[in-house]
């Protein structure tokens, strides 16, 4: 029975997967017996898109919003998206949790320079009558284009890893007033400050994000019968945490233990 729920587990979509954790935290929060610590609205698909963090509670009738992870190793979403040379602005294909892509999408801009100068030397490639009209990404270049590009280490430019660290992280939440991170596996983290004097430790990690402009294997032709090939961008995240918290807000007894035990109300 274990093995199949093990199973199910892993088969199912890392979104629910997180959506499931948030909810175990909500309930946790409402059946403690800490009557000064409120537990918010009920989490939601997308909830942080309109809010202020994943659990919107309340400490001493006071804002207590907290960012929640799965775990310390969390993937953080990704997918392919489009990229305007002129605005300078990407686009996602497909909707995601807007925190994850606002994080992503900050640090993804370091390399603009790089898809700029690749967008560039595309648009100078012969047929110029077809390239030239290139004005961002998903691009279509032709298929010996694809080669030159990539032999002047072009591609090799845009397709690495990009590191942020804890403090990025800090920057992007605190922002947005959450200075608490829920970590599954790890526990709870202040971010930046730690405005309830909480006795727990300041978040430490680093976020990787993977980027990729990758070509499809898919044929095509420019009017006049070059062959061609079309590249996407895509991106992953994921959070990496260093450390463990001595307190979770993820179970009863630990909401107790933290703000019943561990913690001096002011």
């Amino acid at each position: 029975m274990k093995r199949f729920s093990k199973f199910v587990e892993d088969k199912m979509p890392a979104g629910q997967r997180g959506l499931d954790y948030e909810f175990k935290i909500y309930n946790a929060i409402k059946k403690a017996k800490v009557n000064f610590f409120k537990e918010g609205g009920k989490p939601s698909a997308g909830f942080s898109n309109v809010g202020a963090g994943d659990i919107e509670g309340t400490l001493d009738g006071k804002p207590f919003n907290i960012e929640v992870k799965l775990s310390a190793d969390d993937q953080m979403g990704g997918g392919s998206f489009s990229y305007d040379l002129k605005s300078k602005k990407f686009k996602a294909a497909k909707k995601m949790d807007q925190a994850d892509e606002e994080l992503l999408l900050s640090a993804v801009r370091k390399k603009t320079r790089a898809l700029d100068a690749y967008i560039l030397a595309a648009k100078d490639l012969e047929p110029t009558e077809y390239h030239g009209k290139i004005t961002g990404i998903p691009i279509k270049v032709a298929k010996y284009g694809r080669d030159e590009l990539k032999a002047k280490g072009l591609l090799k430019d845009i397709n690495t890893k990009v590191s942020t660290d804890a403090s990025f992280i800090e920057k992007h939440y605190n922002k947005k007033g959450v200075y608490y991170i829920q970590i599954g596996g790890a526990g709870l983290f202040y971010m930046g400050k730690n405005p309830f004097k909480l006795p727990v430790p300041r978040l430490k990690g680093e976020i990787q994000v993977e980027i990729r402009l990758a070509y499809s294997g898919t044929k095509g032709r420019f009017p006049d019968g070059t062959e061609t090939r079309t590249a996407g961008l895509r991106f992953q995240g994921r959070l990496k945490t260093k450390g463990m918290s001595p307190h979770t807000i993820d179970t009863v007894e630990g909401i107790e233990k933290l703000f019943l035990k561990d913690w001096s109300r002011r």
